[in-house]
C-alpha cells in the first residue's frame, strides 16, 4: 500500500492578513516556521516510517519541508511545479472583498483553472504511486491543491467549500486499488478530522 501525507505549508503574513497567495512567493513567517516545528515533532513521536518527501518549490513549502526533513532526517527533498497553489491571476494580493468587489462571481483574468489544479494535483498522486509502490512519502503543498484533492477523493463529502485546510496540517491518503483518505486536517494537538462514512467512494485511478 502507498500512502501519502499531505502537508499545507505554514502561516505567512498573507495568509494572516487573509490575502491571495496563489503563486505568489511569500515566505513563511515565524508563526509558521514554529507550525512547521510543530507538524514535524507530531510526526516524529507516531514513530512511522517515512521513504520520501516532496513539496513545492514555492519557499513558503520548501521551507515548511525543509523543517520536518530535518527532524525526521529524511532527503533530499524532491520539488515539483505541479504541487504549487493555483495561480490566481489578476486577484493575487487582494483579500476576498476586495476580489469580489473587483470581479464578482465572474472569472478572474490570469486564473488558472480549478480543473487543471486538480489534474496537476492528482497527477502527483499517480507519479508517487509509480514511484513509489507500497512506500510512505511525504508531500507539502498549498491549501487550494490540497483541498481540491479531498473533495475529489472523498466525491465532495468534503473539500472547498465545505473545509478549510490550516497551515501546516496533515492530512492522509492511502492507494489500495483506489485513493482514499485516512484523515485529514491533524494538527499537532493531535485533533483528527476523518471522512464521514457516507461519503461516496471515488472510482478507481489507472
Amino acid at each position: 500500500m502507498t500512502e501519502i501525507c499531505l502537508i499545507r505549508h505554514g502561516e505567512t503574513d498573507w495568509n494572516a492578513m487573509a490575502r491571495i497567495q496563489g503563486s505568489t512567493d511569500i515566505p513563511l513567517n515565524e508563526t509558521g516556521r514554529d507550525q512547521a516545528r510543530i507538524t514535524a515533532e507530531m510526526l516524529f513521536r507516531d514513530g512511522e516510517r517515512w521513504d520520501a518527501i516532496w513539496s513545492s518549490p514555492l519557499s513558503r513549502a520548501l521551507e515548511t519541508a525543509e523543517i520536518i526533513a530535518e527532524r525526521l532526517d529524511l532527503g533530499p527533498i524532491h520539488t515539483d511545479p505541479d504541487l504549487q497553489e493555483r495561480n490566481f491571476g489578476a486577484a493575487e494580493g487582494m483579500n476576498r472583498n476586495t476580489r469580489i468587489a473587483r470581479f464578482g462571481d465572474g472569472p478572474i483574468p490570469g486564473a488558472e483553472s480549478w480543473d487543471d489544479v486538480l489534474h496537476r494535483a492528482t497527477g502527483i498522486l499517480e507519479k508517487l504511486r509509480f514511484a513509489f509502490p507500497d512506500h510512505r512519502a511525504i508531500v507539502v503543498a498549498h491549501g487550494g491543491v490540497i483541498n481540491g484533492l479531498m473533495g475529489h477523493l472523498s466525491g465532495g463529502a468534503i473539500g472547498p467549500g465545505k473545509t478549510l485546510i490550516k497551515n501546516a496540517s496533515a492530512s492522509l491518503v492511502a492507494w489500495d486499488g483506489t485513493w482514499r483518505i485516512r484523515w485529514f486536517n491533524r494538527t499537532g494537538d493531535q485533533n483528527l478530522t476523518f471522512v464521514p462514512e457516507s461519503a461516496p467512494e471515488p472510482a478507481p485511478r489507472r
